[in-house]
């Protein structure tokens, strides 16, 4: 087993052992201080260790709660590497540059970071643009609540007739918080 070197404001600590030094500034010899230091520690830890069990239970019961308000959801397996893929050949489709793609990525990152399943609990917006109303995306397919594709295409259309490119979406939605 290899022995660690700690160097803290020069005092040197063997990972285990504390080994006698001198602390530079004072000239107080740091042996003693460093093993209570070590025992004050393990005490607080011990007490850390009870206190996160409790507070771990009190989560647990609040996340079980939240998964009952969000029935209507739909669970679609996604892969983001797989949908940013098929963003990005559409991007080039559109003719838009690398640029563009990278915008596209950062604002539905904020959007929805790249979830099909998304739904924002105040407004009621869905999917990976977060369309609103979440039907909107009906245009692209019947299936928008299912099918990331039809999701991104719906997307891609509304940035394309709103702002022109990605990068003046990403821009507008810097500047007021939506797009």
């Amino acid at each position: 087993m290899k022995k660690i070197l700690i160097i803290l404001t020069g005092v040197l600590l063997v990972y285990g052992e504390p080994v006698i030094a001198k602390n530079e500034l004072t000239g107080i010899t740091i042996a003693k201080k460093i093993s209570k230091a070590k025992k004050k520690s393990t005490k607080k830890s011990a007490k850390k260790s009870v206190k996160v069990k409790k507070t771990t239970k009190k989560k647990t019961t609040k996340k079980k709660a939240k998964k009952k308000v969000y029935k209507r959801t739909t669970n679609i397996k996604y892969n983001v590497g797989e949908i940013q893929g098929y963003a990005h050949q559409l991007v080039r489709e559109y003719g838009w540059s690398e640029d563009d793609y990278n915008a596209l990525v950062l604002l539905w990152y904020r959007e929805s970071s790249w979830n099909p399943n998304a739904v924002n609990k105040k407004s009621g917006a869905c999917g990976i643009p977060q369309s609103l109303p979440c039907r909107k995306m009906a245009s692209e397919g019947s299936d928008y609540r299912t099918n990331y594709k039809t999701q991104v295409r719906w997307g891609l259309k509304y940035i394309a007739n709103r702002y022109g490119s990605p990068t003046n979406a990403w821009k507008h939605s810097q500047r007021t918080g939506w797009y």
